[in-house]
């Protein structure tokens, strides 16, 4: 998948993954028919996305897969790009998913032609509307005006309360998955810190709320939170046979946390506490020193691809949230 964002960039899977390693990775074990897409996964995306494109990136990010999760990520992240630049894409028959493809083609038939079915339903959605309101007008009476407009907004009321209660029910994990593109560049990256941490191998880990600070004498503390409630528990519980407990999936293994960020990736969303999970399109595995090492090492000017928090509680969580 070529991004014309910056005129270099291209997908991190396909960059950095063979052939083989993209089918394993994108591989979909589930029928797109039954999965059922959730709206409340893909951050206000869906009103850019048609039925099928919410099906393909759902079945990636409930996959319980740290790699399906970065996937997903970066799609979203595209998404998102191509929806704000208002790209008009030509009339394109039914896709036809077939695993042979790489991510590249894949990605680009997904986004090209959820435009397409997108404009179709909503035309027919804006028919039935026209069509609703009109046999409403007929049958009302003096002030029945202002009595169509209560009914509206109790039934508008009616939904946001529907929204609330599910994610009351259905809560998201705190830490969600994030993709970032920065520019090598040793200025720019210089505010660019990260800290060594421990993940304690639960699931509730993805529910709390990863603070660091910095002292003026340059003492860093890390502080986490975790949000714990009826909500939260029922996700972690979903598909155990534990109860209340905190979803211990494995043992304590070190990461890497954004101590500090700079201009670029805050303006992407990327926040300090966030779980550096991938670095140019490979799990990143090793310190803090080691990734800094690995930025600075690169030329400058080179376009390099973050993924942060597509981990295994993270993924555990949204998996489970699904069973729900």
């Amino acid at each position: 998948f070529e991004a014309d964002l910056t005129g270099a960039h291209k997908s991190f899977i396909s960059r950095h993954h063979s052939n083989e390693k993209v089918d394993e990775v994108v591989e979909e074990p589930e029928r797109l028919e039954d999965v059922q897409a959730d709206s409340t996964l893909l951050g206000g995306l869906h009103a850019f996305m048609s039925d099928q494109e919410q099906q393909f990136v759902t079945a990636h990010l409930i996959s319980g897969d740290p790699a399906r999760l970065a996937v997903a990520t970066e799609m979203m992240h595209y998404v998102a790009a191509l929806s704000r630049q208002e790209i008009k894409q030509p009339k394109m028959n039914k896709r036809e998913v077939s695993l042979d493809k790489s991510v590249r083609t894949k990605v680009k038939e997904v986004i090209k032609e959820g435009n397409e079915a997108r404009r179709l339903k909503e035309e027919k959605e804006s028919r039935n509307a026209v069509s609703d309101m009109a046999k409403q007008l007929t049958t009302v009476h003096v002030g029945g005006v202002a009595g169509g407009r209560r009914v509206m907004k109790r039934q508008v009321d009616m939904e946001l309360r529907k929204q609330i209660k599910y994610m009351e029910l259905h809560p998201l994990p705190l830490r969600m998955p994030k993709y970032a593109v920065v520019t090598a560049n040793k200025i720019e990256m210089a505010g660019l810190t990260f800290w060594d941490d421990v993940w304690d191998g639960t699931i509730l880990d993805a529910f709390s709320k990863i603070t660091v600070t910095k002292s003026l004498l340059g003492h860093t503390t890390v502080a986490k939170q975790p949000l714990e409630n009826s909500g939260v528990q029922s996700v972690i519980d979903a598909g155990s046979l534990k109860s209340k407990g905190k979803g211990y999936i494995d043992t304590y293994k070190p990461r890497v946390l954004v101590a500090s960020i700079n201009r670029d990736l805050g303006q992407q969303g990327i926040v300090k506490g966030d779980v550096v999970s991938h670095f140019n399109g490979e799990p990143f595995i090793g310190t803090a020193t080691e990734l800094s090492e690995l930025i600075d090492s690169r030329f400058e000017g080179e376009i390099l691809t973050i993924v942060f928090n597509a981990d295994n509680a993270v993924a555990e969580a949204l998996k489970r949230r699904s069973m729900v």
